[in-house]
C-alpha cells in the first residue's frame, strides 16, 4: 500500500485555497493542511512532519521567500514548491538560490496539475533519502567488513603454485565447505567462467590490486567477494597471501539502486508526458510504453490496448507483434481488463498485464513479455506504471470509450485490431 502524502498549503487567497482543493478532490491519496500566513505554516511545521510544503510567493507578514529561508533551516530534504502570481525569471532564480525544489506561476491549469507535480516531487524525495540510507548501510557495512579484514576476521588463503596451501575457518564458511577441503584445491575451479580475467590478474598484475570475483560454493550458489592479496615466500617459494569478505549484500544494494532509479525515471517521464502532451498522441503512448519496458529488468515484447467502438485496438507496440498477438488471441478479455496479472502461455512463456482505467472503469491493458526476470516484482511497477498510463489514455483517446458490458468481459479477444 502506497504511504500518504501529506501536503501543507501555506496560501492566504481564499479563491486560490479553493481552486487547489478542487484539484485534489479526487485525489484520496492526499491530505492537506492549510496556513494563512507564513507565521502559521512554520508554526504547523513546528507540529507535524510534511511530504511536501506549498509557500506562495506574496502573503501577508513574513514573506514566502523567508518562509523558505526558515524551513530549510531546520528541514534541508522536504521538497518545497515556491507558488508566484508573477512568472518572472528573477523571482524564480532568487527562488532555486534559496533552495526551492520548485517553481510554480498561478493559473488554473498549474492547480489542477498540482497533485501530479506534487506526487512526482514526493517520490524523487522520498527515492533520494531512500538512496541516501541504502549508501549509508553500505559505507556502515564496508568500514565494519574492513574491521574485520585488519582483525582477521576475513577468509584467509594460502596459494601456491595455484592451489590452496592454507585456508581459515572463515573461508571455508564463504565457499559453504570445510577449509581443510579447500588445500589442494586449484583456486579458479571455485571462479566462475565469466569471471576468469580475475584469476588472469590474479596471476599477472605485479600490482596486487583490491578487486572482486563471483565465487562459486559447494552447495551450487554463488557470492561476490573482495580479494586483497600481497606476495609472500611460503615455504621457501613464492606465493600469495591472500583474504577475501563477502560483499554480496554490497553488489545487490547497487543492482536494487540501479532498478529503483531505472524505474523512477520512467515514470517522471510518463508524468512529463501528461502535464506537456505532444501533439501525436500515439507518440506519448508509444514513447511510455519503451519507458516502462527499459525499466522492467528481461522485458521483451510489449503492446499497449484503447477501447475503440470496434472492440481493443492496439495503440502502442515495442517487439515483434506476431508474438504479442500469439498470446493474446486466447486470452479472456475480461482477465486481461481485470486486475493486474502474471499471466503463462502455452509455450511456457512469461507475460504480465495491467488495466488502463478511464473514469475508474477498465478501458484497456497494458502488456509485457518477461524473457527473465522476477515476474512480481515487475508486475508491481507495471501496476504503479499503469495508473500514469490511465492518465495519459485519457489524454489520448481520440474518440470517446465506452464501459464493457457483461458479455464482453467474458469473451475473448476477438475484437483486437491495429491501429492505423
Amino acid at each position: 500500500m502506497v504511504k500518504p502524502f501529506r501536503i501543507l498549503i501555506i496560501e492566504d487567497d481564499s479563491e486560490h485555497v479553493e481552486l487547489i482543493r478542487r484539484g485534489f478532490r479526487k485525489h484520496d491519496e492526499f491530505f492537506l493542511d492549510f496556513a494563512s500566513t507564513g507565521e502559521e505554516g512554520l508554526e504547523r511545521m513546528a507540529k507535524n512532519s510534511y511530504d511536501l510544503i506549498s509557500v506562495d510567493l506574496v502573503l501577508p507578514g513574513i514573506s514566502g521567500l523567508d518562509v523558505l529561508i526558515r524551513i530549510r533551516k531546520v528541514d534541508r530534504d522536504v521538497p518545497v514548491v515556491m507558488v508566484s502570481g508573477q512568472g518572472t525569471t528573477e523571482m524564480a532564480v532568487v527562488a532555486f538560490e534559496n533552495r526551492a525544489t520548485k517553481y510554480v506561476v498561478k493559473s488554473l491549469e498549474s492547480f489542477m496539475s498540482l497533485p501530479y507535480v506534487f506526487e512526482n516531487l514526493i517520490q524523487v524525495a522520498r527515492f533520494k533519502s531512500t538512496e541516501r540510507k541504502m549508501r549509508e548501510q553500505i559505507k556502515r557495512s564496508e568500514r565494519i567488513y574492513r574491521k574485520v579484514v585488519e582483525n582477521a576476521l576475513a577468509g584467509i588463503y594460502i596459494l601456491q603454485d595455484g592451489v590452496f596451501k592454507l585456508a581459515n575457518p572463515k573461508l571455508g564458511e564463504i565457499f559453504g565447505c570445510a577449509p581443510e577441503s579447500l588445500i589442494g584445491a586449484p583456486f579458479w575451479h571455485l571462479v566462475k567462467p565469466e569471471q576468469m580475467d580475475g584469476v588472469s590478474r590474479l596471476e599477472g598484475d605485479r600490482s596486487w590490486p583490491v578487486y572482486e570475483m563471483k565465487v562459486a560454493r559447494s552447495d551450487g550458489t554463488s557470492r561476490w567477494v573482495e580479494f586483497r592479496t600481497v606476495p609472500v615466500e611460503y615455504e621457501g617459494q613464492r606465493a600469495v597471501l591472500g583474504n577475501l569478505v563477502d560483499i554480496t549484500r554490497w553488489k545487490e544494494s547497487e543492482t536494487e539502486l540501479f532498478r529503483k532509479n531505472k524505474e523512477l525515471m520512467a515514470l517522471d517521464n510518463i508524468i512529463m508526458r501528461i502535464l506537456h502532451p505532444a501533439a501525436d498522441a500515439d507518440k506519448d503512448l508509444g514513447a511510455s510504453l519503451s519507458d516502462v519496458l527499459s525499466a522492467i529488468a528481461g522485458a521483451g515484447v510489449g503492446g499497449i490496448f484503447l477501447r475503440e467502438k470496434e472492440g481493443l485496438v492496439l495503440r502502442s507496440l515495442q517487439g515483434p507483434v506476431e508474438e504479442l498477438m500469439e498470446f493474446i488471441k486466447d486470452v479472456e478479455s475480461g482477465t486481461l481488463l481485470a486486475d493486474p496479472k502474471v499471466h503463462f502461455s502455452i509455450d511456457h512463456k512469461t507475460w504480465i498485464s495491467s488495466p488502463i482505467l478511464l473514469a475508474g472503469q477498465p478501458q484497456g491493458t497494458i502488456v509485457v513479455h518477461l524473457e527473465k526476470g522476477d515476474a512480481e516484482r515487475s508486475l508491481s511497477f507495471l501496476k504503479r506504471a499503469g495508473k500514469h498510463l490511465s492518465r495519459l489514455a485519457e489524454l489520448c483517446s481520440s474518440t470517446p470509450l465506452q464501459p464493457p458490458d457483461q458479455a464482453e468481459l467474458l469473451g475473448k479477444v476477438d475484437g483486437v485490431k491495429l491501429q492505423g
